[in-house]
C-alpha cells in the first residue's frame, strides 16, 4: 500500500470515504501512513449529529488536520448531513429560565461553532442536509436567525432542509445550486419559497415537502416555473396523514386524504413537470 502513488492513494480514499465519516475515521487508525494519505478526504463526507459536545470535537479535529502540512491536499468537506443539538440537549441540558447566564452561554458558543463550521465548509461543500428541530422546544433552543452564516456557497449543488432556515440573514448566495428541497411546517410558513429565487437562480429541481395545502406560490410555479427560470421538476410531498381514529379525530383524517385527493388532481394539470411524493408507511 505504501508503494502506491498519493495521487492514487488519495483517488481511493475520495471513493471510500462516502459514509458519513466512518470510515474516514478507520483509516486515520491503521498507520501514520495511512492518515497522512487519507487526511485530505478523511473528511470528503461527514454526519454531525447530536450534541455540541460532538460539534466541538469534529471541529477540533478538523482544524487540527486542515493545519497539519503533512500532506499535498487539505481536508475538505464535500457532503454535510447536520442535525442541530435537539432531544435529550434540550430537554434537559439547555431546559430553564432562558435568562439563566449558563444557558445563555452554551447558546451562544454553540451558536459560534455552527457558525465557524459553516464559514470552513462553504468554499468546498457540494451537498448539505440541515436538520434543525421547530416547534415547542425552538422556545429552549438556539434561534438560528443569530447565527453568522457564509455569504455564500460556490459549489454547492445540492441542499436540502428541515426545519428553521439557518440562511435568512445575509442573503447568502447559491450560484450552483439545482437541486432544493424545503420542508414547510407549521412553524415555518413565513417563509416565501420565491426569496430562494434570487439566492439560488440556478434551481432546476425543486421538493416541497410536509405542505397541508395549495398556495398561490405553488399554483404559479407549477403553472410557468414562478420565481425560477430554469425550473424543470416540481416534486410536492403532503403532510403524513393522521391515523384514522386517533386523537385528532376521524376528521383530520378524512380531511387529510381529500387534500391528497386534491393534490393528484393538481399534479395532473401543471404544466411544469410535476410529482407527488407519498410517505412510505
Amino acid at each position: 500500500m505504501e508503494r502506491l502513488a498519493s495521487e492514487l492513494l488519495h483517488h481511493i480514499c475520495t471513493l471510500a470515504c462516502t459514509d458519513g465519516g466512518f470510515t474516514g475515521c478507520s483509516l486515520s487508525l491503521v498507520s501514520q501512513y495511512m492518515r497522512a494519505a487519507s487526511r485530505s478526504t478523511r473528511f470528503h463526507s461527514i454526519a454531525i449529529s447530536g450534541t455540541s459536545k460532538q460539534l466541538d470535537g469534529f471541529l477540533s479535529c478538523l482544524e487540527k488536520e486542515r493545519a497539519a502540512n503533512a500532506h499535498t491536499y487539505k481536508p475538505a468537506v464535500k457532503h454535510l448531513f447536520f442535525a442541530a443539538a435537539e432531544g435529550g440537549e434540550i430537554r434537559k441540558d439547555w431546559r430553564g429560565d432562558p435568562r439563566n447566564p449558563s444557558l445563555k452561554a452554551a447558546r451562544a458558543h454553540y451558536g459560534q461553532n455552527l457558525a465557524l463550521l459553516l464559514r470552513i465548509v462553504a468554499k468546498d461543500l457540494q451537498t448539505l442536509c440541515f436538520v434543525h428541530c421547530h416547534g415547542w422546544y425552538s422556545l429552549t433552543n438556539l434561534q438560528l436567525s443569530d447565527v453568522n452564516c457564509p455569504k455564500a456557497f460556490p459549489a454547492l449543488r445540492e441542499l436540502s432542509l428541515y426545519g428553521t432556515n439557518p440562511f435568512v440573514q445575509g442573503p447568502t448566495h447559491f450560484p450552483r445550486l439545482t437541486h432544493l428541497h424545503l420542508t414547510f411546517a407549521a412553524y415555518s410558513v413565513a417563509e416565501k419559497i420565491k426569496d430562494w429565487a434570487d439566492c439560488a437562480p440556478s434551481v432546476t429541481h425543486l421538493c416541497v415537502s410536509d405542505i397541508r395545502s395549495i398556495s398561490q406560490e405553488l399554483e404559479d410555479i407549477a403553472a410557468n416555473g414562478g420565481p425560477f427560470d430554469k425550473l424543470s421538476q416540481l416534486y410536492l410531498q403532503p403532510r403524513a396523514p393522521p391515523p384514522s381514529g386517533g386523537r385528532c379525530g376521524r376528521h383530520a383524517y378524512w380531511a387529510s386524504t381529500r387534500f391528497i385527493n386534491s393534490l393528484d388532481a393538481f399534479v395532473a394539470a401543471a404544466h411544469v413537470p410535476t410529482k407527488a411524493r407519498r410517505h412510505q408507511i
